[in-house]
């Protein structure tokens, strides 16, 4: 849909509160503070996700669209993802443009939540290195999170796209890990593999002229493993499976803060 199409310009912040989009995966839902929506319980979206924090911030902020659903990939944007429009029509079927829209992906594209099962129940790579994951992410997701970006910004030409990156969920040394399943190398392979992902993400942004959103540190000091942790413990059986390797509330309120950070410091 463009601006001829029925949507109008978006008022500005002192006129009216703003309004927020939300698309993208389990790291926009929530997922790791149930209950979860109950008209939507496929998806786990819960009240405490960042993005309904961010809107309980300054300025008041209405959330127009909250279409972010556990277990996206890339490919939930454009097609139907557990019995849901594609994310980019829900965006487009808006009758107003959103101010912001806010995005997190990818990161099931690349497949993190077996890697992170994998290193629970035996270790994180079946041949000790990440190579496979390393590729995917610098050869095959490149291209995949630009074009992505580009159709996001078609979708709502008039609003302002926030690609809001992952944090780091796992300790910064090995001193801070208290958990005997994760060894030092691993520990350093999973950190370097988000740290990578990120950039590939702020790269694509880029690329697609859309803002880029660092949370990487959000979680620093409570990550998972870590004695004041953040993030939900890896569980094997449901629900505590699904709850894996998630942010928490306190997890949520920080991404949140990070954003609105970002947002206060370069007001448009």
């Amino acid at each position: 849909m463009t601006a001829s199409s029925g949507w109008n310009t978006p008022a500005s912040a002192a006129a009216r509160p703003r309004t927020l989009a939300v698309l993208g995966d389990s790291y926009s839902s929530g997922e790791g503070n149930p209950p979860f929506d109950v008209l939507t319980p496929r998806c786990r979206r819960s009240n405490q996700a960042w993005p309904r924090t961010l809107a309980t911030m300054e300025p008041p902020t209405t959330v127009a669209l909250f279409a972010a659903c556990a277990g996206a990939t890339t490919d939930a944007l454009n097609e139907s993802y557990k019995g849901e429009l594609p994310q980019l029509t829900q965006l487009r079927r808006l009758r107003t443009a959103p101010d912001i829209v806010t995005i997190t992906i990818g990161g099931n594209d690349a497949g993190f939540s077996d890697v992170i099962l994998s290193c629970f129940t035996w270790k994180c790579f079946w041949d000790g290195k990440d190579k496979r994951e390393r590729d995917l992410i610098t050869r095959e997701l490149p291209d995949v999170l630009s074009a992505n970006y580009a159709a996001l910004k078609a979708a709502a030409p008039q609003s302002r796209i926030l690609v809001v990156g992952y944090p780091d969920i796992f300790p910064s040394s090995q001193r801070k890990n208290n958990c005997k399943w994760l060894s030092n190398t691993e520990r350093r392979q999973l950190t370097n593999l988000n740290s990578q992902l990120n950039r590939v993400i702020r790269r694509a942004a880029a690329d697609a002229d859309v803002e880029y959103v660092a949370t990487d540190r959000a979680l620093r000091g409570h990550e998972i493993c870590t004695r004041d942790s953040w993030v939900a413990p890896i569980g094997l059986l449901p629900p505590a499976r699904d709850l894996s390797a998630h942010p928490t509330a306190r997890g949520q309120q920080a991404i949140a803060t990070a954003v609105d950070r970002y947002l206060a410091a370069d007001r448009r």
